[in-house]
């Protein structure tokens, strides 16, 4: 992987763990998003966000990273160069995003149990995804295949017109 490449990687997670760890629990315990029907919310809500909602965005973050340096490594790693060689890890791209995007039912069914939250929870967790796995992946694939994950090209094209 190039220099600019693994800095896009670290940078985008950097970004992404402080919407998730930072921004998004700040929106919840100011009762932006949900205000809990409690005696006392602004404690409740400080407490769902300090047990339930970190531990959910812990194992989304964490799968959405894992899978993010796992098809990182394993592109680097590869030796295709035909296009059909190419065109197989397309294939691979998607199975590694359908883990984070398991990690959003396992943490919103297992370790969420407020349903009011649910909805909400899944489209952070969503948007998340959408910048820890596919824009860094869509911006950061190395070699020859950089265009595999979807709207890569847009992504690198728009990406080097920005940094004119």
């Amino acid at each position: 992987m190039k220099t600019g490449e693994i800095i896009r990687v670290i940078v985008l997670s950097l970004v992404g763990a402080i919407l998730m760890f930072v921004v998004q629990p700040f929106l919840y315990k100011q009762g932006l998003i949900w205000e809990p029907d409690v005696q006392n919310p602004e404690a409740a809500l400080e407490s769902w966000a300090s047990d339930e909602y970190m531990a959910a965005a812990t194992f989304v973050f964490g799968a959405s990273v894992f899978s993010t340096i796992l098809w990182c490594v394993l592109t680097a790693k590869s030796t295709a160069h035909r296009p059909d060689e190419i065109k197989h890890w397309i294939l691979w791209w998607w199975v590694l995003g359908l883990v984070p995007i398991l990690s959003i039912g396992v943490a919103i069914g297992l370790l969420n149990q407020i349903e009011e939250v649910r909805l909400s929870l899944a489209l952070f967790f969503v948007l998340d995804i959408l910048l820890l796995f596919w824009l860094t992946t869509a911006t950061s694939t190395p070699g020859l295949l950089m265009y595999t994950p979807p709207l890569a090209h847009q992504m690198r094209h728009f990406l080097l017109k920005f940094m004119e």
